[in-house]
């Protein structure tokens, strides 16, 4: 019997689910750094969505499919553009209030929730999973930030 099953071409679900398997591991590849098209069978997987059975139900089931595969995709595509915009840097207080978190002259290193804007308080993940923070910033140079408190130089570590 299971010979003959396979002299037979593949059911449509079996294909479907093939192709689902196989974007899915190039999703994960994705994921992990890896330069992946992923678009080639998720299109031959949206136009099979509607062969993954006879009831109404099943052709539900074949839209969902798509359009989860399709958001996964596109939210691993957006984290991993944010996390190439990051950047590690050091900042160093070069003038402002001599207060507890970050003492004139004293530095600070991680990776900038996004690079510092006029108005917007600038923000860095330390190494130690904290979050630090500085007052709204109100001038941004190339290498230096002014907060509303304080001076600070920055240096890129890595981008």
């Amino acid at each position: 019997m299971r010979k003959k099953r396979r002299k037979h071409t593949r059911r449509a679900e079996d294909k479907i689910l093939t192709l689902t398997v196989k974007v899915l591991q190039n999703l994960q590849r994705l994921s992990e750094g890896e330069d992946v098209d992923y678009t080639e069978d998720y299109a031959d997987l949206v136009a099979m969505k509607d062969q993954v059975g006879r009831r109404e139900e099943d052709k539900k089931l074949g839209t969902i499919l798509c359009s989860t595969v399709e958001a996964v995709a596109s939210n691993i595509s957006r984290l991993l553009k944010e996390e190439r915009s990051t950047r590690k840097v050091r900042i160093t207080k070069a003038s402002g209030k001599n207060h507890v978190p970050v003492r004139p002259f004293s530095s600070v290193e991680g990776w900038e929730a996004e690079q510092p804007k006029v108005g917007e308080k600038y923000r860095l993940y330390t190494h130690d999973g904290h979050v630090f923070a500085t007052s709204p910033v109100t001038a941004v140079k190339s290498d230096y930030l002014q907060t509303q408190n304080s001076l600070y130089r920055i240096e890129v570590l890595s981008s």
